[in-house]
């Protein structure tokens, strides 16, 4: 649906294809949407029947003086009057009930998207701006599903039903009525250019301003720290400025283009008055053909007035629906293998990289050529300066990211060859920086391991010796944690995300950063039972404090993206090289040359 220039960036979609994607989402409530499209039938039978009823009175039971006649016609009109009402009604609930199924849909689809994309996809779109699409973008297709599409279905019916009596009851009368009809379509089709436009852009913009504002809202203690708030201010006041000139050029727009229906229906109305009252005087039309006209003609431009704003309301939905199907259509460039290969129920944890190469960017290569071998139940730990690629070769044995040269393969079996869940669920990870969903600390812990019971989890807790500490929050282990609960710090953090792997129980468990919020204490106590965990289950620990890896089978040492050392805490001091001079830099010497 999406198409794609000469330079391989995407073109903004036609309305064709944005319309057609849309009816997609609308096709299972089709049912609710033809019972709108029949009752908009009866509403539009209604009001174009009521002015022809007045002529009728008019023209002959009034000129005739036939009361009775006109007392069936009252009836008529009244019963009209209140099909319309009872029309509209269930018209407006029916409308509003499936607008919001749709609207439910997609922000269903736009959900399950982003939990299918791969890290890079993150890592090039703010967070603020995904949170538009799913929040601002979506809601304003609500009014194309709620009112736009049926009562555009009606305005047009209305606008043929008229065009059609009036010509029925004056060909000439109503050619003249309609001679403005060229000027408003000319006007009409340029508007609908500039108001895409300005559309298109107000929504980028407003991305940009939701980005930039979740991006300071979440790093604001370091904006006070740095003193940098009249900078920031400065930096979203010229955001908010651009927003703000973007949203007044769509007013202006708005304020010329609906008048000016407005203008060309009044002279459309005078040319009526003018020839249809001489018409009357020279008795070739009847006063009740004018009058009739008059409403008509009144009928005719409301609907193109409700055009107007309906037309505002369309080019809004299609520029956020354009940005909508832009991230629905995005593929993932990590996906499961079309024949996948099954791994047993329990992996014996046998990694080996064979001659990685990894880069975030094309041929900005931050893994070089790594090759390393891990045997099942062996612990390695893995270290490095800042930025030499710790964190790259976790993210590469989970695929958050795919590298792009070699091979990782796990019991002999290439990862990406693997169903990306079946791969997951044999890896457990211990993160610095550990996400609280909200929920009580019962479910943080638990996660999808559903059948895991709470005293299974706070006999975990004993065993790590941290029971205490979530039996000091308000609500003990049913305290609710997040942004509306209880906010714990990044020590508490970690404490949570080691209980969640020793309740996962995986076949390998990674350790990135995991004790560094950590108290010494409580460290202590971590690391013998992390000794427990780590007995015949391979360990990966990413390290900067190097205590925690000196009991590590191996240790492998990364420096710009290349395997400088490997061996054990002895033999690379020994060595007296890279890893030695990291002991020696963290420890002052001291502890370094105790242990040579």
């Amino acid at each position: 649906m999406i198409r794609k220039n000469t330079k391989g960036k995407q073109s903004a979609m036609g309305d064709s294809q944005l319309l057609k994607g849309m009816l997609m989402f609308a096709k299972p409530y089709r049912k609710l949407l033809f019972f709108s499209l029949l009752l908009t039938g009866f509403i539009v039978i209604a009001s174009l029947a009521q002015p022809f009823i007045i002529k009728l009175a008019i023209d002959t039971y009034i000129k005739m003086n036939d009361y009775q006649g006109m007392m069936y016609l009252g009836i008529i009109y009244f019963i009209l009057i209140m099909v319309s009402s009872i029309c509209t009604y269930y018209q407006n609930n029916t409308l509003q009930f499936t607008g919001q199924y749709v609207i439910y849909d997609f922000r269903q689809a736009i959900f399950k998207q982003f939990s299918i994309m791969e890290m890079a996809f993150f890592r090039k779109h703010p967070i603020g701006r995904l949170v538009t699409r799913i929040t601002h973008d979506v809601e304003s297709l609500n009014q194309l599903y709620s009112q736009v599409i049926v009562n555009l279905v009606k305005e047009v019916l209305i606008l043929i039903g008229i065009i059609a009596l009036m010509f029925y009851m004056s060909v000439k009368l109503t050619l003249i009525c309609f001679l403005v009809i060229p000027v408003i379509a000319v006007v009409t089709f340029y508007f609908k250019r500039v108001l895409r436009n300005t559309q298109r852009k107000l929504r980028s913009i407003l991305s940009k301003l939701l980005s930039y504002l979740a991006e300071n809202l979440s790093g604001m203690s370091v904006i006070q720290l740095f003193a940098r708030e009249g900078k920031q201010l400065e930096l979203f006041n010229e955001l908010n400025e651009e927003h703000y000139r973007a949203g007044m050029r769509q007013t202006v727009i708005n304020s010329i283009f609906n008048p000016s229906i407005g203008l060309f229906g009044n002279i459309s109305l005078a040319l009526l008055v003018w020839y249809g009252g001489r018409s009357v005087m020279d008795e070739t039309l009847t006063f009740g053909t004018v009058y009739a006209f008059t409403h008509y003609v009144r009928q005719f431009f409301e609907p193109l007035r409700g055009l107007a704003d309906r037309f505002n309301q369309i080019q809004a939905a299609l520029a956020s629906a354009e940005r909508i199907f832009e991230t629905l259509e995005t593929k993932p460039s990590i996906v499961d293998p079309v024949h996948p290969k099954d791994l047993p129920e329990k992996v014996e944890g046998n990694i080996v990289f064979n001659h990685v190469w990894f880069a975030y960017k094309e041929e900005e290569w931050v893994l070089k050529d790594v090759h390393f071998r891990i045997n099942q139940g062996e612990t390695v730990g893995v270290v490095g300066a800042t930025g030499a690629g710790k964190s790259s070769i976790i993210s590469l044995i989970n695929r958050f990211y795919d590298y792009q040269k070699g091979s990782i393969t796990l019991d002999g079996v290439d990862i990406k060859e693997v169903r990306i869940h079946d791969l997951r669920k044999h890896i457990g990870i211990i993160q610095q920086d550990a996400f609280v969903f909200s929920g009580t600390v019962f479910d943080n812990i638990r996660l999808n391991h559903k059948h895991v019971s709470d005293a299974e989890i706070i006999r975990g807790a004993k065993a790590l010796k941290i029971d205490s500490f979530f039996r000091m929050l308000p609500e003990g282990y049913e305290t609710m944690l997040g942004e509306e609960g209880t906010v714990l710090s990044a020590g508490q953090k970690q404490l949570l995300s080691f209980l969640r792997a020793m309740i996962a129980d995986n076949d390998v468990l990674i350790l990135d950063e995991a004790t560094a919020n950590i108290d010494t204490e409580t460290e202590t106590a971590v690391q013998i039972t992390l000794k427990e965990m780590s007995k015949n289950r391979t360990t990966i620990i990413i390290a900067h404090r190097l205590s925690t890896i000196q009991h590590a089978d191996k240790i492998i040492v990364l420096d710009k993206g290349r395997i400088v050392e490997m061996g054990n805490h002895q033999q690379l001091l020994k060595n007296q090289s890279a890893y030695y001079q990291l002991c020696k830099n963290q420890n002052k010497g001291q502890h370094a040359k105790v242990n040579v």
